[in-house]
């Protein structure tokens, strides 16, 4: 394989993300261009499933800012993908349709089990862990795995994520007792009902935005560049970020503006799984959901997964 610059494109459910790669002939590959809009496209989503027509300009004019950043290169491939929005939405082939028409680049929707794989297939690649568990919380979603001896031999993909877990229990600016309290009680309901998670007992790793943005926040605090933090750690920013308002939150070292009205129900997310699977502790990692797409298609091919994909072919 020749060296080639190929385009990542993540539709996700909070931002939309650009990620050039330039991919060498062994298969390795290092980002050189990134570039992200936080479109909450969630929150456009309707009670009936439909996402609706400013969620899909949204996604046009985002798609026409990426494609300057990609005509300006040598790009020889544009890879798109989309998660958790589309694949809730009914009229999901109506807007992969507008897509193409308006951009020419075609998207694939990711099932839930090739978004837990590729996250997990992107972190393992980049850590030492013999057994454990990982957590990618998207926007709308939120992707568990188990895997032995370095496997994934377990996956489940919950149907809430940051975004519409704020909608739910943590919108008002200044979040509540009572607010805190049905949260928790709703993330352990649902990460209980799996005795593969209960009975696991092994260090959590997680992937994404809100793990990215924890591990910043942590690091400010503690004044370290580890990546593992002990469960009470956790806790620890979790109880000060629940004191504050959203404004008093842009203040928060590590803390993305961004994200200071999602990033609660997503470091309460974390806890949770934590404080249930009794994890000795949690790594947050630098890669991403893209990184196991480009490793799957560049380095492992279909030998890789067991399962051929798309993205292998």
């Amino acid at each position: 394989m020749k060296e080639k610059i190929v385009a990542l494109i993540d539709l996700g459910s909070n931002s939309i993300r650009l990620a050039i790669y330039k991919i060498h002939p062994d298969g390795n590959y290092e980002e050189i261009k990134k570039d992200k809009v936080a479109a909450r496209l969630m929150n456009h989503l309707t009670t009936n499933a439909h996402l609706n027509s400013e969620g899909v300009d949204i996604i046009i004019n985002t798609l026409k800012q990426f494609q300057q950043v990609i005509d300006s290169l040598r790009v020889s491939e544009v890879i798109g993908f989309a998660t958790a929005v589309i694949r809730k939405a009914v009229n999901q082939e109506e807007i992969l349709s507008i897509i193409k028409m308006s951009t020419g680049y075609s998207f694939s929707v990711l099932s839930e089990y090739e978004e837990a794989y590729y996250g997990f297939l992107g972190v393992i690649d980049s850590i030492a862990i013999k057994d454990g568990m990982t957590i990618d919380i998207g926007g709308g979603s939120t992707e568990v795995t188990l895997f032995h001896n370095r496997e994934m031999v377990q996956y489940h993909s919950f149907s809430f994520g940051a975004v519409s877990l704020n909608n739910e229990f943590t919108s008002t600016k200044q979040v509540s007792s009572k607010q805190l309290k049905k949260l928790r009680a709703f993330l352990f309901s649902n990460f209980q009902s799996l005795s593969w998670i209960t009975d696991a007992k092994h260090p959590v790793i997680g992937i994404g935005g809100t793990a990215r943005n924890l591990g910043k926040m942590y690091q400010a605090k503690y004044s370290t560049l580890q990546q593992e933090m002990k469960v009470e750690e956790i806790n620890s920013i979790a109880r000060e970020l629940a004191l504050l308002s959203h404004n008093e939150r842009t203040k928060v070292a590590g803390l993305s503006k961004k994200r200071k009205d999602i990033i609660l129900p997503g470091i309460e997310t974390i806890a949770a799984l934590t404080q249930i699977t009794q994890a000795p502790y949690f790594h947050f990692s630098k890669r991403s959901l893209r990184d196991g797409i480009l490793l799957g298609r560049y380095r492992m091919g279909d030998e890789g997964t067991g399962k051929s994909t798309r993205f292998y072919l």
